[in-house]
């Protein structure tokens, strides 16, 4: 079994912090090994981090933290706000808007994701895969 692995790191609640968490998980990932999942972490990173600072309660905390976990089957990442509302999956709005499709886009990525509930505000959480699966023909 190798040694499991573990990363936290805190934003400042502000738009620049989405860009910066994108790009920490892009090394994080590129230094674990693991560049398969760049593209999936980035995503899922980004869109956790963007619902934290736009939903997040600026009153009960100015932070976003993210923690990164690595075993041997998973890369687990934890996106923690103060905010108390439980974020759930919503039909996307139609049209030209942005909202209500980042959850979808997290569960397409990972395997599967949650929300814990915390002394105060929530962690939303998603797990990756950290063995891509053997594509259909190649079995």
């Amino acid at each position: 079994m190798a040694e499991s692995k573990e990363f936290q790191v805190w934003y400042r609640r502000f738009r620049p912090s989405v860009s910066i968490a994108r790009a920490g998980s892009r090394d994080l990932a590129k230094l674990w090994g693991l560049p398969h999942l760049i593209d999936p972490l980035e995503w899922v990173v980004t869109e956790l981090v963007t619902n934290a600072i736009i939903h997040g309660q600026a009153a009960r905390g100015s932070h976003v933290a993210v923690t990164y976990h690595l075993d041997d089957t998973r890369l687990r990442v934890e996106v923690r706000d103060a905010a108390t509302g439980v974020p759930t999956l919503t039909p996307p709005l139609l049209g030209d808007e942005d909202a209500g499709r980042g959850l979808h886009l997290v569960a397409a990525l990972s395997d599967t994701w949650g929300v814990k509930r915390n002394v105060i505000g929530k962690t939303v959480w998603a797990h990756l895969a950290v063995t891509p699966e053997e594509p259909p023909d190649a079995r």
